[in-house]
């Protein structure tokens, strides 16, 4: 089916003010590759039609469908390795030892080491943060802590993704990716010809929905967020604001970890960046 250019800059505008998505003028072929079916299942005869029917009054159902499908699901275990590796090595234990000197230092109850995954698309990042934790737990055993002094919320703009997340259940293919033998072992259970996440990292996770592109909501402070590649898909002025709302979403101190590929310089001067073996974090000033 043809994309007209008008239709074309129609939908690239839906799509900004949609997702905050900026669809570059050589993705044509994103829209035809991703939306053409959305044009089929709601019976539309082209997408100057789908652009018209975006602007109106009920269609409310039509545009979280085509949100689900132009927004970015690539993820993977473990993505990049060493981002989680530090988790290992520095930041969790760095987490765990802030939580004991808080719970030390006051009566007052303390909701833990909370950790927020942005744009967890089908769950695979909130998980690996979630064996990071119980990797160091398990060779700290005398600290007292659990996972559950580590809670995690995952949220994605896709309702899609975020029900094959809340399942926990991924193909072979998915696992052997980037999930070592060990801790596929230890944190996966054989399911057919699938393997299912241990329901103790399930209970770990909260999946919410929400769109990195509006206002962000009162989700209370963190210990640690992880924006990953995300930065990468939106406009200056998204990225300002987005970067604002992760500041106040952050206790001072806390760590920021965005993709390999993505920088705040220019952006945002309120986070300090810090090296961490092969990895870069952003401390909360």
């Amino acid at each position: 089916m043809r994309l007209s250019g008008e239709a074309f800059q129609a939908l690239r505008k839906a799509i900004h003010e949609l997702c905050g998505l900026v669809i570059g003028e050589d993705k044509r072929y994103l829209i035809t590759s991703r939306l053409e079916p959305v044009l089929r299942q709601h019976a539309l005869p082209s997408y100057d039609a789908l652009a018209a029917a975006l602007g109106g009054a009920n269609s409310m159902p039509l545009r979280d469908q085509v949100v689900e499908s132009i927004t970015t699901k690539e993820t993977s275990f473990n993505r990049d390795g060493h981002p989680f590796e530090e988790l290992r090595r520095s930041i969790v234990p760095a987490l765990a030892g802030r939580l004991r000197e808080r719970r030390a230092s006051t009566r007052l109850a303390d909701p833990g080491a909370r950790i927020w995954c942005s744009a967890v698309a089908t769950g695979q990042e909130a998980y690996s943060v979630a064996m990071a934790v119980a990797d160091f737990l398990a060779s700290r055993p005398g600290l007292g802590l659990t996972l559950d002094d580590f809670p995690i919320l995952a949220t994605d703009v896709s309702q899609a993704s975020l029900a094959i997340a809340r399942e926990g259940r991924y193909t072979a293919a998915d696992v052997a990716r980037g999930v070592p033998p060990a801790q596929r072992d230890r944190y996966f259970r054989p399911m057919g010809d699938a393997w299912a996440i241990d329901d103790r990292l399930r209970r770990a996770i909260e999946f919410r929905r929400l769109n990195l592109n509006h206002p962000l909501p009162s989700l209370g402070t963190f210990d640690l967020v992880l924006c990953r590649n995300v930065l990468i898909y939106f406009d200056e002025g998204h990225r300002r604001r987005l970067c604002q709302g992760l500041h106040r979403a952050l206790i001072p101190g806390g760590f920021l970890m965005i993709g390999a590929a993505e920088s705040l310089f220019g952006i945002t001067d309120t986070f300090t960046p810090v090296r961490m073996g092969g990895t870069i974090v952003h401390i909360r000033s």
